[in-house]
């Protein structure tokens, strides 16, 4: 016997969502980056006279930049945030962390009570866009789901 009144899944909307994509934000500290990438295989190659030592090099400049070079996606929830990274996708519940803090890019998700260095590692962090028009919401908004604001 089959039930054709089935309900469709309920998706739920998010209470915020935006895309921060610093490479298209930031033109002019994009060309500075390009320049800074162009050096680098300058003196590299200059230095060994080798292409897979200039590539090398290159990847693991791009690697360590890759965020700003990728379009990152926040969504905030009820009970958690969701963040895509091309093929990454990452959801974490407010549950897990006991404090934040805000700087002047974005806002740090801490998995321990007081702000600590290894908030990197285990943290998480989120990235205003340029014009920072979700940042009060966003910092209101986890004042009330996490509570301890530094």
């Amino acid at each position: 016997m089959s039930n054709n009144n089935k309900n469709p899944p309920i998706v739920k909307k998010p209470i915020f969502s935006w895309i921060s994509f610093p490479i298209v934000e930031f033109p002019i500290k994009t060309l500075f980056v390009f320049a800074f990438f162009i050096l680098a295989a300058v003196f590299v190659f200059t230095i060994t006279h080798n292409l897979f030592w200039v590539i090398l090099s290159l990847f693991f400049l791009f690697s360590s930049l890759f965020s700003y070079f990728v379009p990152t996606y926040y969504e905030f929830y009820d009970d958690f945030v969701f963040i895509k990274v091309l093929l990454f996708k990452r959801e974490r519940k407010y549950s897990e962390f006991k404090c934040f803090y805000a700087d002047k890019k974005g806002v740090m998700l801490s998995t321990f009570a007081r702000p600590r260095g290894l908030d990197r590692f285990r943290g998480q962090s989120i990235r205003f866009t340029k014009e920072q028009k979700e940042r009060e919401d966003i910092l209101n908004f986890l004042e009330e789901k996490i509570g301890n604001r530094f």
